[in-house]
């Protein structure tokens, strides 16, 4: 195993490991707790702080502090639910709260009925100290959870696009521990200047058993999943 297929196999452990007992102390991150909220539905469209457009089917965040592009997992302490978001940008204003979720990380955590929930965040850094970039990715390569190059077998799931190559696989990882789907990939497609990265659950056995994941991303929070056919 190399390098690369060694640092995803510690992503997906550091993220069981933060599920399970969440308690203990993490050395890929750093760690806060407090309040979140989440955007009113109002909102949708309007220009962040970074200069992107708030879209309420993203999994992005608002933080006072954070740099931009920072991924966070954050977890609901009520029930131990958590999801992976981009600071996109700056708020909450509120200083009882200290990250302000887009509505399907909201509802990812299962916090909507609640409105506002404790919540631990964990910056996540074990990425970052990889020399790779989204130059090391090629169009058209398909990737698992452990950096391996792999095909990509239809009918398959397409359940969420970024253009953030830690965000994808952070949450590819993510996404694989929840639904223990080994079949968990991150798909690279377009030029270095508009690259995007696709999350697919690869390898599907058939097209009801697609309508089914579809189903399961849906109510996880991935309003567009769809299913992917054969050709």
């Amino acid at each position: 195993m190399n390098r690369f297929q060694l640092s995803f196999l510690s992503v997906l452990l550091i993220l069981s490991s933060a599920s399970v007992r969440s308690g203990s102390q993490d050395v890929d991150t750093v760690r806060r707790s407090g309040k979140a909220s989440f955007y009113h539905d109002k909102f949708q469209g309007r220009t962040t702080s970074n200069g992107e457009q708030y879209d309420k089917n993203d999994f992005t965040a608002a933080h006072r502090t954070l740099p931009f592009n920072s991924i966070v997992h954050v977890q609901n302490k009520k029930n131990g639910k958590s999801v992976i978001v981009r600071i996109n940008d700056r708020g909450p204003f509120t200083k009882s709260r200290i990250i302000d979720l887009s509505k399907s990380a909201a509802e990812k955590i299962d916090m909507v009925p609640f409105g506002i929930v404790p919540v631990t965040i964990r910056v996540m850094t074990l990425l970052d100290k990889l020399a790779i970039s989204d130059s090391t990715f090629k169009a058209d390569e398909v990737w698992d959870c452990y950096g391996n190059k792999v095909e990509l077998s239809k009918p398959a799931v397409l359940v969420w696009i970024t253009e953030n190559w830690k965000h994808a696989f952070y949450t590819a990882s993510k996404l694989a521990l929840d639904n223990q789907m080994e079949n968990m990939v991150v798909r690279i497609s377009g030029s270095n200047e508009n690259r995007a990265y696709e999350i697919i659950v690869n390898s599907i056995k058939n097209n009801s058993q697609c309508d089914s994941i579809v189903k399961i991303m849906i109510n996880q929070g991935f309003k567009k999943a769809h299913k992917i056919n054969a050709g």
